[in-house]
């Protein structure tokens, strides 16, 4: 009876461990879902780009992070909110969709120009506070780096998300 051997490459066997190495890692990829407010607006319906670069942002930063994006339509406010700004937003909703995260961006408009922007962050079961934070807005002349600026923040939000 004859022996049946393998023969491998040499350069086989880290491509083989490699791949056995990763089958042990966890590989789904939380949801988060963004919410983008803007307040002190003119309800005529006009689309402000400034809100639909940020909701790009951060569209494109969490995504490049790994992970699956969603967003629901600009809500516009007239006044800031008041109390808890889970009352503005669908967290039902979001969870039944499957959201991990919910990241909501309060864009305070003064004069058609956002000045501030407050960032909230809740792990959709728990309805938990992860994040709070409020930014003052630079107002950049030139589309791109203002683009890149948006991200440069949006990218500071990424490591609250578990």
């Amino acid at each position: 009876m004859k022996k049946l051997r393998l023969k491998l490459s040499p350069l086989r066997f880290p491509a083989i461990f490699i791949g056995l190495f990763f089958l042990n890692f966890n590989i789904a990829a939380s949801m988060v879902s963004f919410y983008i407010i803007e307040t002190g607006l003119p309800d005529n319906g006009k689309i402000f780009q400034q809100s639909v670069s940020w909701e790009d942002a951060f569209l494109e930063v969490f995504f490049d992070g790994g992970f699956i994006v969603s967003n629901a339509p600009i809500l516009r406010l007239d006044d800031k909110p008041e109390g808890d700004i889970l009352d503005y937003v669908n967290m039902h909703e979001a969870e039944k969709a499957g959201v991990d995260f919910l990241v909501i961006a309060q864009l305070d408009y003064v004069e058609l120009i956002p000045s501030e922007i407050s960032f909230f962050i809740y792990k959709v079961t728990s309805t938990k506070k992860l994040m709070e934070s409020k930014v003052q807005v630079r107002q950049i002349k030139v589309a791109r780096e203002e683009y890149e600026y948006m991200k440069t923040v949006v990218r500071g939000l990424v490591g609250y998300i578990e």
